[in-house]
């Protein structure tokens, strides 16, 4: 029983020393002289006051009311034009064959597609080409790569070359020659 009760009284009076201790601190650090502060908030409100220029009146402006008689309408394209339609105006190459199944290699940009190797047996010469999502995929003759309707007309152990159809801006197509090198 007198355990408890020193202990008590101890922890009691170590309370009320840590609330004095805290207390004391706050005191010294709120004490001191502030003259300092005093005189830097006399001397900023002894600065003579700014001034602020008024705003300038708004300039009106003259309305104008377009009049288009007979000219064209500026907000409309002053020809138009049909990518996809398969024409033979201009250039008298046909358009792609749009009624056909595309293969997995016609989804991918031409450029982003590599070629890695060759296989072949007999007459008949395979390419490999390696698409951006690592997947290897065999080509021949005749097979369609590329977004731009790119059809294969060689492949041999050096480069594949291919032979687009891209629009020539007046609604027909034009042909465009790309080739492929061998990436080892």
């Amino acid at each position: 029983m007198l355990y408890r009760n020193v202990e008590f009284k101890f922890n009691s009076i170590l309370k009320l020393a840590s609330l004095v201790v805290a207390v004391l601190g706050m005191t010294a650090c709120s004490g001191g002289s502030t003259e300092d502060l005093r005189a830097y908030v006399e001397s900023v409100k002894a600065r003579p006051a700014g001034s602020v220029e008024p705003l300038r009146d708004p300039v009106e402006y003259e309305t104008y009311e377009y009049q288009s008689d007979s000219r064209r309408d500026p907000f409309k394209p002053s020809f138009t034009q049909n990518k996809m339609a398969p024409t033979t105006k201009g250039s008298g190459i046909g358009g792609p064959n749009l009624d056909r199944e595309r293969n997995q290699l016609e989804s991918f940009p031409i450029d982003t597609l590599r070629y890695i190797g060759n296989l072949q047996r007999g007459a008949v010469s395979w390419g490999l080409i390696k698409t951006p999502d690592g997947e290897i995929v065999r080509v021949r003759l005749g097979d369609y790569m590329g977004q731009d309707y790119g059809r294969v007309t060689l492949v041999d152990s050096e480069k594949i070359e291919l032979l687009e159809l891209i629009p020539d801006g007046m609604g027909g197509w034009e042909q465009r020659a790309v080739s492929l090198v061998l990436n080892g």
